[in-house]
């Protein structure tokens, strides 16, 4: 048996062929959702001051003096003291108010998608060939990831 019959040699004992297993890590991507923020609604009553100009009427007595004209009957006398009353008449202002819609306010909230680039630091486990037999006259060789030689499956 020459040294290309010889079975390998492991910690475990000779075994005919030897696998390595390659691994690399791969990276998945997902969301998921959390609080971003919020935005709060509140209503505020300011009192403003405005002026409104409204017209009004009102009533004034005049006096006027003209000379009498004809004579008085001879029956007629001077009497008790009278008093007459001619009632005088304004308007005032009168305010009201009324509560008026004037406005709503709607707040909807809706999904926008974006996307967003994120760079992620990948591990990859490269497997060196030491081949100290004849045929691999080059010495140490490094597999690059998923390739496999030809000569160098199955033993």
């Amino acid at each position: 048996m020459d040294n290309e019959d010889k079975p390998l040699e492991t910690p475990s004992g000779p075994e005919e062929n030897l696998s390595v297993r390659r691994l690399e890590e791969d990276a998945g991507a997902g969301v998921r959702q959390r609080e971003a923020g919020s935005v709060g609604v509140r209503k505020n009553v300011r009192t403003e001051r405005e002026e409104v100009r409204v017209p009004k009427r009102r009533e004034e007595v005049e006096v006027e003096r003209v000379p009498a004209e004809g004579g008085v009957p001879a029956d007629v006398e001077i009497g008790e003291s009278e008093e007459f009353v001619v009632r005088v008449y304004e308007e005032e202002v009168v305010i009201s108010k009324r509560v008026v819609l004037k406005e709503e306010i709607r707040l909807r909230k809706r999904v926008v998608e974006e996307e967003e680039v994120v760079e992620v630091d990948l591990r990859k486990e490269e497997v060196e060939l030491d081949d100290q037999t004849r045929r691999g006259a080059e010495g140490t060789r490094r597999e690059p990831p998923g390739l496999t030689s030809p000569d160098r499956e199955g033993g």
